[in-house]
C-alpha cells in the first residue's frame, strides 16, 4: 500500500513516560506507520528517537512542538520533489504499413 500523504498522524500512549507517533498514511498494524517514539524526561522535555531515517530535533519542550515540526518536515519534502516524468512517443503519423 503506497502513503497518500493525508498528513494525519495519531499520539497513542503506551506506558506513562513513553508513546508514539504514527503516520496514519499507512495502517496501524503496519510497522512503516511509527515514526518517532517519544519519552517524557525528569526536567519536562519531550525526548524524542524519529525512525525511517527523519532528521528532526531530539528534544522538545512538548509533544505538540513535536506533531508540528513533523508536519512541516513533511509538507517541505513533498514540494521538493520533482514532478513525475511523463513519456513522449513519437507523434502518430496516421498511415498504415502494409
Amino acid at each position: 500500500m503506497e502513503p497518500t500523504h493525508r498528513g494525519e498522524l495519531k499520539l497513542r500512549r503506551i506506558s506513562p513516560s513513553e508513546s508514539l507517533i504514527h503516520d496514519l498514511d499507512y495502517p496501524l498494524d503496519d510497522s512503516r506507520s511509527v515514526i518517532a517514539r517519544i519519552f517524557d524526561t525528569d526536567d519536562d522535555l519531550i525526548e524524542v528517537v524519529w525512525l525511517r531515517g527523519i532528521s528532526l530535533p531530539s528534544q522538545y519542550l512538548c509533544v505538540d512542538d513535536v506533531l508540528d515540526d513533523f508536519r512541516r518536515h513533511r509538507e517541505a519534502g513533498l514540494r521538493s520533489r520533482r514532478p513525475e516524468e511523463i513519456p513522449h512517443l513519437p507523434p502518430f503519423s496516421g498511415r498504415t504499413l502494409g
